[in-house]
């Protein structure tokens, strides 16, 4: 009898617990990512791309690293309000990115922070390399050229 209850206890956290990571492996958006700096080709930091409850995305920097030969950056320090001089490690860079109903692999009406310059930009990503990489295709607003970078999904 006890082995019994036993072996339905573990068969039920078994299934609990691959039900809840096939669902995290069934969206290739969330995860931890290394950014690429766009200029330098350096990993700058790692993001963990998570999904709210209205299937919007965000980014927050998990870890930091320095490129060789310049200072390293651990502070906000060209932000603006709240987000001024806020430590990088937890700041949310990319807020509201939204998936393309009609393509998977798109996203869409997301909102870039630079923690470099302070600056914010709209944004806009697509998955390429079988969801290793994201190209995130970020522009201020009314601009006609703007930046691709490249994070790669660990």
């Amino acid at each position: 009898m006890k082995n019994t209850l036993f072996s339905a206890v573990l068969f039920s956290l078994g299934t609990a617990l691959s039900t809840l990571t096939s669902a995290a492996a069934s969206d290739p958006l969330v995860g931890t990512w290394k950014t690429i700096d766009d200029r330098t080709g350096y990993s700058l930091s790692d993001v963990v791309i998570r999904k709210n409850k209205d299937n919007q995305y965000s980014a927050t920097i998990i870890s930091t690293r320095s490129i060789p030969g310049a200072s390293e950056m651990t502070l906000c320090e060209k932000c603006e309000g709240a987000q001024k001089n806020t430590p990088l490690v937890g700041l949310t860079t990319l807020t509201g990115l939204t998936a393309n109903p009609g393509n998977n692999k798109e996203f869409a009406g997301g909102n870039l922070l630079d923690p470099k310059s302070g600056q914010h930009y709209n944004a806009r990503a697509r998955l390429m390399n079988n969801g290793k990489h994201l190209i995130i295709y970020s522009s201020q607003q009314g601009a006609a050229v703007g930046r691709n970078i490249t994070w790669v999904k660990d």
